[in-house]
């Protein structure tokens, strides 16, 4: 067992940016301060995390310079390296909105060159960049893609898929996404036994009048509903795609009102997306006294 009190002194002071990406919010650290190996305890991460007593977000994001610390020892040839972690702790292989605001911190912090980078994340190398100000990342390609599985819908949902997507997604279509309870529906799907063993987000997805799609996601590791989700948008726009109900590009309103916009090229049974969206700094500032 971690000596709480020590690591709240060892944090205390170190710099951290916190950024949003479509309202999905994180708290992002530099890993080449000499600290920052505190900040990947799990105690540590769900003290940050706090929206009460901590800085408030839905993860933590340790960003360094080509060190492969927990991606496959096989990548090479990148220019960071993103360790992801939920608001309870525990690690995830890969978050899309996440993988944008690094996008954004790797340019500005010099690691990988605004017209293009590589980014190396447990579920493999991604490749992003800065396209009009706005950074785009183009995901692993996508093979498990199931149209249908055997999960009864509620009502007010007709349809539910199944998508790998870096981390598997359950994708729900709807008549109306704003009138789901995500709160109580949510824990049910998330560890419904076809979602696998670790579970599975959830999306809840309803067309618009103007062609866009809205769609509500229940997320693993914060076990509860986040105002946006990138690889959501992602699994949700090939399951849309794959029912025939939209073409790429397929445009996603999230929670917090802002649009990811997914990219598909369908190609050798595989699926090839590309995410673009919002990556921004909102503030900046030191650890003082964490409550851990």
């Amino acid at each position: 067992m971690s000596d709480s009190r020590g690591t709240s002194r060892d944090l205390r002071g170190l710099a951290f940016a916190k950024m949003t990406g479509s309202g999905n919010d994180f708290v992002f650290f530099d890993g080449r301060e000499s600290d920052v190996q505190h900040v990947m305890q799990p105690d540590a991460i769900v003290a940050i995390c706090n929206r009460h007593n901590g800085i408030g977000a839905d993860g933590v994001v340790v960003l360094e310079p080509s060190a492969p610390l927990t991606a496959a020892p096989s990548q090479s040839g990148f220019d960071a390296t993103i360790h992801y972690f939920n608001s309870d702790g525990s690690p995830a292989d890969l978050c899309g909105n996440a993988t944008l605001c690094s996008t954004v911190m790797a340019a500005s912090l010099g690691f990988g060159a605004p017209e293009g980078m590589t980014l190396a994340t447990p579920a493999g190398l991604i490749r992003s960049r800065l396209s009009h100000m706005l950074p785009e990342i183009d995901l692993q390609p996508v093979s498990t893609v199931l149209t249908d599985i055997d999960v009864a819908p509620a009502s007010g949902e007709s349809r539910i898929g199944f998508a790998v997507a870096g981390i598997p997604h359950l994708v729900v279509l709807t008549t109306d996404a704003e009138q789901i309870d995500v709160a109580a529906r949510g824990p049910m799907l998330r560890w419904h036994e076809r979602a696998g063993a670790t579970g599975a987000n959830v999306n809840w997805v309803s067309a618009m009048p103007d062609g866009r799609w809205r769609y509500r996601t229940f997320e693993r590791g914060v076990e509860g509903e986040t105002l946006a989700c990138g690889t959501g948008a992602v699994a949700t726009a090939i399951l849309l795609t794959a029912w025939g109900l939209a073409s790429s590009p397929v445009t996603i309103r999230t929670s917090s009102g802002r649009d990811l916009v997914v990219h598909l090229t369908h190609r050798d049974h595989q699926w090839l997306p590309t995410l673009r969206g919002e990556g921004r700094v909102v503030f900046r500032g030191r650890i003082g006294d964490l409550n851990l």
